[in-house]
């Protein structure tokens, strides 16, 4: 009796526990089905969905309108390029006198005689200026002329000995003229030599000077008329202004307004004071070493270039040197040593000493900005657009300024 009882008793357990055996094996079982498998996902990709994207013949007749609308936009700029400019140019300008015709307007003096009264002064001191000195830059051209064959010639040929650092310049020079006849050469010599004999003939007369300089020159009297208007109805457009943007917005249209004249206006001010103390500098850099070895030829015409390339950004200094050194060779070729000493020390006066006194407040941009200014306004305007590549940049960065400082 007692026997039975342990042997049901141990059936009973066995049996329990193949029932717990069973389940957890069924469980296991349940699992792995459920898990997926590496082999089996690899076998069987699953198909990516696929968009299917429908647009309507409404929304690509807008899309084709839209660029039809703005290649049609690019063309008509193009077109009117020349317009623009000559309003970007009096805009320059009106920006720059706007402050001294304020100064006059509270000297109870009306803007519109103001603008007269200081373009008879600019004039003046353009006339006076130009009257002096084109006799002598006359005749310092047609010496030019005269030597300029002999020059190229004696370079090529290496009779003039350059020094090791130019060396690379006498292939240029080699492959330039090479298909250039002596010929075609005097004929580079006679031009310039007309020219020079054209501006000691009209040297003599202010009056004459200036009608042959503005003749034909409509562009020139567009910019100084437009100049005068700009100036005088400095209301009017702003009200014109203002009416381009919602009234919102009037506040922060007017403000970028006159930060834009300010800039513009500041930069052509120190711009003109940059550039005629460079070309001073440079011919009484010139002189000093000319009193001091033997007489530079052209120092006068040189220093007038070194003025005018101060208006071309970056490269303007570069070519000054290049015009230095070209005609300085022909004398001496240690000279040339000195003429590069000169122009360093030139670049630092202008880096240390005047552009951080005249012209950092009125740019503000880092250099680099400065040489891709440049560069596009070259792609597209040529020369011009790298004298115009300054105030562009400096109006382009004033929006991109505060746009940054409201995403802080």
């Amino acid at each position: 009796m007692a026997i039975d009882n342990i042997l049901q008793k141990a059936k009973h357990h066995l049996t329990s526990f193949q029932d717990k055996v069973k389940n957890l094996s069924q469980k296991r079982a349940a699992a792995l089905q459920d898990e997926p498998s590496p082999h089996r996902a690899r076998s069987t990709p699953k198909p990516p969905e696929q968009v299917e994207l429908i647009v309507s013949a409404a929304t690509a007749a807008k899309i084709m309108f839209i660029i039809l609308i703005m290649f049609g936009a690019v063309k008509f700029l193009t077109f009117i390029s020349d317009i623009l400019v000559i309003f970007f140019v009096a805009l320059l300008f009106s920006a720059a006198l706007d402050p001294a015709v304020d100064f006059l307007q509270k000297r109870k003096i009306p803007r519109a005689l103001a603008v007269l009264i200081l373009y008879v002064v600019i004039f003046s001191i353009i006339g006076l200026f130009i009257s002096q000195l084109i006799p002598l830059l006359a005749n310092e051209i047609g010496n030019l002329a005269l030597k300029l064959q002999d020059l190229i010639k004696n370079v090529i040929s290496g009779k003039i000995e350059l020094p090791t650092f130019m060396e690379g310049l006498r292939p240029i020079l080699r492959d330039t003229f090479e298909g250039v006849d002596v010929s075609q050469l005097e004929g580079y010599k006679d031009v310039l030599l007309n020219f020079a004999k054209k501006l000691s003939n009209v040297a003599g007369s202010l009056v004459n000077t200036l009608i042959v300089v503005f003749h034909g020159l409509l562009n020139a009297v567009l910019v100084l008329v437009l100049t005068f208007l700009m100036i005088i109805d400095e209301a009017g457009i702003d009200k014109f202004i203002l009416s381009l943007f919602p009234s919102r917005h009037g506040t922060y249209i007017m403000e970028k307004n006159r930060a834009i004249k300010k800039k513009v206006g500041d930069w052509l001010r120190g711009q003109i004071t940059l550039a005629i103390s460079m070309g001073v500098l440079a011919y009484i850099g010139l002189s000093i070493i000319g009193f001091l070895t033997q007489p530079i030829e052209f120092s006068l015409t040189l220093g007038m270039f070194a003025a005018i390339a101060e208006f071309l950004p970056v490269i303007g200094p570069l070519l000054t040197w290049l015009a230095a050194v070209l005609i300085v060779l022909n004398q001496s070729p240690v000279m040339v040593i000195w003429v590069t000493i000169l122009f360093i020390i030139l670049q630092q006066i202008e880096g240390n000493v005047l552009i951080p006194v005249i012209m950092r407040k009125a740019v503000g941009l880092s250099p680099i900005f400065i040489l891709f200014g440049v560069l596009v306004g070259f792609k597209f305007l040529g020369i011009l657009g790298i004298i115009l590549a300054v105030p562009v940049t400096t109006t382009v960065a004033i929006f991109v300024k505060d746009y940054a400082r409201r995403e802080k």
